[in-house]
């Protein structure tokens, strides 16, 4: 009998390299951490000197209770009360704050195949829900189609929909027309949750906060951690409407996000043009590294928007092409386990800066040699 996992499978193996703990973080300098999409950037200038100027008091003072200024902040940006928001320590902490209370044992759940592996590792084996895949296709680049979701949606009987906008692993992207028509199309009773860790590198894209204060199915989750560079320390949100976020506030402890982290959130949102230049630079980052990616032979990378790169793996496997870059100090994602249905065909690599994303390209030549 297959033993149930407790966790799901993420990246951050470069912490073997590194020592997890933590006795001499200078050799974080020797390797490439691209099977994580953490930021290739530093947070903002004005983040960085306001938690340096006041880090001793930072550390040790304790947060507002439940983070009001930060949530108002958060509400004003796109026209919502603070009755919206609810923050916690990044979207996992909410995933699991939020889903034991919407989903119940042996319910249905629709989620996009493939997509961000904690989804379906919380509903099949903590919550126990029964998940069904909507087939992202590869001839299609892996671009989400609205109506097929919908009919997915509505053939399992789903009473969640799950999707991450822009996807991971895949890069792929619904614009705003597309999900507007993928929440026509969806039964009524259905709620949406929609992933947007990844929106604020695509500014074509509108964001679907807007959208939770006229249609009380949408349910949009947020990381700070990519677009805002602050993955260390941990900080998201929730929009939602405010009777679920009612329902959720007992269940969220105070303090749920530090002092740090709600300092740093509130002058990254206040610095949001420094952060869309580069979002800018990324995107050329981006276009350089999957060029690059193909030209090494067997090597297909897939189109995307956001601060990664898909790209299968024709001549070897996924984990022995992972292996081999380890061996040169670059450590990639194989997404063998992101869905059965990649096999051992498929690679997923963060977005460096050109030094890191060179090293990349270097390994990923010598590996494939």
């Amino acid at each position: 009998m297959t033993e149930t996992p407790q966790h799901a499978f993420h990246g951050g193996a470069s912490f073997d390299a590194i020592g997890s703990d933590f006795g001499d973080l200078a050799r974080r300098s020797t390797i490439v951490d691209a099977d994580v999409l953490d930021a290739w950037y530093e947070p903002a200038p004005a983040v960085l000197a306001t938690l340096r100027e006041h880090l001793p008091w930072l550390v040790k003072t304790s947060p507002p209770t439940h983070g009001d200024g930060l949530r108002a902040a958060i509400a004003a940006r796109h026209g919502l009360s603070p009755g919206h928001v609810i923050l916690g320590g990044g979207t996992s902490a909410l995933m699991y704050l939020a889903f034991p209370r919407l989903v119940r044992r042996d319910d249905t759940v629709a989620v996009l195949d493939p997509m961000y592996s904690e989804y379906r590792h919380l509903f099949e084996h903590v919550l126990g829900a029964r998940v069904v895949g909507c087939e992202l296709e590869e001839a299609r680049g892996f671009r989400p189609d609205p109506a097929a979701i919908a009919a997915k949606v509505a053939a399992s009987g789903a009473s969640l929909l799950v999707l991450v906008n822009p996807n991971s692993p895949t890069g792929s992207c619904l614009d705003g027309a597309g999900l507007r028509a993928l929440l026509a199309a969806v039964p009524a009773g259905v709620r949406v949750w929609i992933d947007e860790t990844y929106v604020d590198f695509v500014p074509e894209v509108p964001t679907a906060e807007a959208l939770v204060a006229g249609d009380r199915r949408v349910i949009v989750a947020k990381s700070m951690s990519k677009f805002f560079a602050l993955s260390g320390l941990r900080i998201g949100y929730l929009c939602a409407d405010p009777a679920l976020v009612a329902a959720l506030e007992p269940w969220n402890p105070p303090w749920s996000a530090g002092l740090l982290a709600q300092c740093a959130a509130m002058r990254a949102l206040q610095n949001y043009a420094w952060y869309r230049e580069r979002a800018a630079e990324t995107r050329v980052l981006r276009a350089e590294l999957a060029a690059a990616i193909g030209a090494v032979p067997g090597l297909v990378p897939f189109p995307g928007v956001a601060n990664f790169v898909l790209f299968a793996t024709e001549r070897l496997p996924a984990g022995e092409l992972v292996a081999r870059c380890r061996a040169h100090g670059v450590y990639l994602r194989d997404c063998g386990s992101l869905s059965p249905r990649f096999g051992a065909r498929y690679v997923r690599t963060a977005v460096k800066d050109r030094a890191g994303n060179a090293r990349i390209a270097a390994a990923l030549a010598a590996a494939s040699a």
